[in-house]
């Protein structure tokens, strides 16, 4: 998946009160700090930052959105769904350096209602929280240095139904159930196992007898089997899921929003 980090704002003079949502999502350890200084910066520059401007719901219909790379799904979802005309979305990614400091990608998509997305990326090397400070200063006004164009249908779709991922992510189902399918086989092939008599050698023989243990042992291999096939199926199993936070000025939200 292509890394994505959304950024949005509206272009008003330093004195208006335009209200702005921000959402975030990507490495969990950067999110907090990222988030505070999204709002920080968007209150500093004469923006009110909205409150809940988009429900978990429609953060995660967000994300699908840019698993499909399909921008113009994204800004409808902000068209129709935001509670302000303005979203800050953004996305980090941290990878570690070998000196033991770390690398954070933040790249911005700035949604104004019934205009195109404006986005732009940044490097903070060797991150510092006053590294990231830097880096978000230098996004956020590069992002506000051009207006948005308006979007070629100003007209939303008020329907807009949540997209699906061209692969839907594994299912946990299919792996629990051969796994207990496999559990009751190896342990009925233990009880046939641990039932079966045999003649016995001397004196009176009993009319019948129970001569289970070859189907016990096969069907206790097989059992054991598919229990193995069905701990692979599931540890391999990966449900796409990313970690979420949303702020205002006097709060914030954190979640995990995803696909299980």
């Amino acid at each position: 998946m292509r890394t994505l980090l959304v950024l949005a704002a509206t272009l008003l003079p330093a004195t208006s009160r335009a209200e702005v949502g921000v959402v975030v999502t990507g490495e969990a350890t950067v999110q907090p700090m990222l988030s505070a200084q999204l709002a920080d910066w968007l209150h500093d520059h004469g923006r009110t930052v909205q409150a809940g401007a988009l429900e978990p719901e429609a953060i995660s219909t967000l994300i699908d959105c840019f698993v499909l790379e399909d921008l113009n799904c994204a800004r409808k979802v902000v068209d129709v769904r935001a509670r302000s005309s303005s979203l800050v979305f953004a996305r980090a990614e941290a990878t570690s350096n070998a000196d033991g400091t770390r690398e954070v990608a933040i790249t911005g998509y700035w949604f104004q209602r019934d205009h195109e997305a404006v986005t732009e990326r940044r490097v903070c090397k060797r991150c510092t929280d006053q590294a990231l400070h830097t880096t978000v200063e230098d996004l956020m006004l590069a992002l506000v240095h051009e207006p948005p164009a308006p979007a070629a249908t100003s007209t939303p779709d008020t329907d807009l139904e949540r997209p699906e991922p061209s692969s839907a992510p594994p299912s946990r189902m299919l792996p629990i159930a051969v796994m207990a399918a496999g559990g009751a086989a190896l342990l009925t092939g233990g009880i046939l196992f641990a039932i079966d008599q045999d003649p016995k050698p001397q004196g009176a023989q009993q009319p019948q007898y129970l001569d289970t243990a070859t189907g016990g042992l096969v069907l206790g291999a097989a059992g054991l089997a598919a229990l193995g096939a069905g701990i692979y199926l599931y540890v391999t199993a990966k449900p796409r899921s990313t970690p979420i936070a949303a702020v205002t000025h006097g709060g914030a939200f954190f979640g995990w929003s995803g696909r299980f």
